[in-house]
């Protein structure tokens, strides 16, 4: 159980650095029984997602092009309980880099992607996603 909070922190950690709250990412869940996904309607790259659940249940993955999904089944044993997740995205619109951190190259870029990002959280019984509440979702803005 521990695991399973602390990777919800480090999630929601991440996600909340330099936040403000907005609408920004759009993507349709696509859940079936044991796979959680998303079919995004807007032009994003650098997709990441990422959950968290019972007993230090913790996964994540990544893609430049299309948004990921995770299928329950190969984690192996899954327990019942509440799921947590979130997908992060970038945008195509660049932001102004305010890091003042000296990484010691010569040129230093002066704009990044825009972050966004999405959470949310499902329930699994009997080893199945058995309820979404897309109400209870949180949207979130967030620099990357």
């Amino acid at each position: 159980m521990k695991f399973a909070v602390l990777g919800l922190a480090v999630c929601v950690a991440a996600g909340l650095s330099d936040t403000c709250w907005a609408d920004d990412l759009k993507a349709a869940q696509k859940f079936t029984d044991t796979e959680i996904g998303f079919d995004p309607s807007g032009s994003y790259s650098n997709y990441t997602l990422t959950i968290a659940g019972p007993n230090g249940i913790h996964a994540s993955v990544a893609s430049k092009s299309s948004a990921p999904s995770i299928d329950l089944k190969r984690l192996g044993a899954v327990d019942d309980g509440i799921y947590h997740y979130q997908l992060t995205a970038s945008t195509d619109e660049k932001v102004p880099l305010r890091s003042t951190l000296d990484d010691g190259r010569d040129s230093k870029p002066s704009t990044m992607l825009k972050g966004v990002s999405v959470t949310g959280h499902f329930e699994v019984k009997a080893g199945a996603i058995v309820k979404v509440d897309p109400n209870a979702r949180e949207d979130v803005k967030r620099q990357k």
